[in-house]
């Protein structure tokens, strides 16, 4: 199913409106947030999206450019899941500690919250679809983010290599290591005779260096949290789980993962929130199948 079919279905949603209901039926309130937050286009705004804790004293806000579309609705539940999670940090805890365990744990989260509007569940209760239709394109919904994630994988190795080569040894041909990696872990041919610095296009190595690892690591956290959550919930069919009216979630959630901030360094908070060390099993059981 392309992009386009699935922008039909919040052509004539309220994205926004749509959120503030998710985030409140799991127990995870996000109207302060909404309230301090910039939301829609205007001239001369940054076109991206960000969740910022101001002042680890409960300042959350979210910058945004909602427009009535599948992409904007993926982005506003991934930024917001950003937002619960440092809105429920224990505020007694000392500054440093108030914070994240770690930007795969926040990067978790929220992808596993942005991925959750493309289960049928939540597109019948959030959407108020017909049943029959919310399974068809639940299934294609699914099927889409299938691919994406396997795909995405696939280009984190690039940015992981090639930042871990970069950085032993700057002065080596970068275009060559690029365009090698790219091809080995893509599947990509370079373009015959290129030796243009096609790496620098990439945002991240400048803004965010050594980070894109924490993407993955991310995708890992939030298939093992949402599975360890469905054990916990008696949920059998951990596929089809959309969290919808379930408070439990944002007890489970508060309690294993946003109430202890920094207090454990990641792998132990992936042990205290899982019962198991940060691993790939769950994410297969999610993307390795049909």
């Amino acid at each position: 199913m392309g992009a386009v079919k699935l922008d039909a279905l919040y052509a004539k949603q309220d994205i926004l409106e749509i959120s503030r209901r998710f985030y409140a039926s799991i127990g995870l309130p996000i109207e302060d947030v909404l309230g301090r937050s910039d939301l829609y286009e205007k001239e001369g705004k940054s076109s991206h999206a960000f969740s910022a804790d101001i002042d680890r004293e409960g300042d959350i806000r979210v910058l945004a450019n909602i427009r009535p579309n599948d992409y904007w609705m993926n982005t506003m539940l991934h930024e917001l899941g950003h937002s619960v999670y440092s809105r429920h940090i224990d505020r007694q805890l000392p500054y440093t500690l108030r914070t994240e365990a770690h930007m795969l744990a926040t990067e978790g989260i929220a992808m596993m919250f942005g991925r959750v509007n493309k289960r049928a569940e939540w597109l019948r209760a959030m959407l108020k679809m017909d049943p029959r239709q919310a399974r068809r394109y639940g299934t294609e919904s699914r099927r889409t983010l299938r691919m994406e994630s396997l795909i995405f994988s696939r280009w984190c190795q690039v940015m992981l290599h090639f930042e871990r080569a970069l950085y032993a040894n700057p002065d080596q041909d970068l275009s060559k290591l690029w365009w090698d990696l790219v091809e080995k872990y893509q599947g990509l041919k370079r373009p015959e005779g290129r030796a243009e610095p096609d790496y620098a296009s990439k945002i991240h190595l400048v803004t965010v260096p050594v980070y894109y690892h924490n993407y993955m690591m991310g995708e890992l956290f939030a298939s093992q949290v949402h599975h360890a959550m469905a054990k916990q919930l008696g949920v059998r069919d951990s596929g089809s789980f959309a969290y919808v009216g379930r408070k439990e979630v944002g007890e489970f959630l508060k309690e294993r993962v946003f109430h202890p901030g920094a207090q454990y360094p990641w792998n132990e908070l992936t042990q205290l929130a899982t019962g198991e060390p940060l691993n790939a099993g769950a994410y297969a059981l999610d993307f390795m199948r049909e």
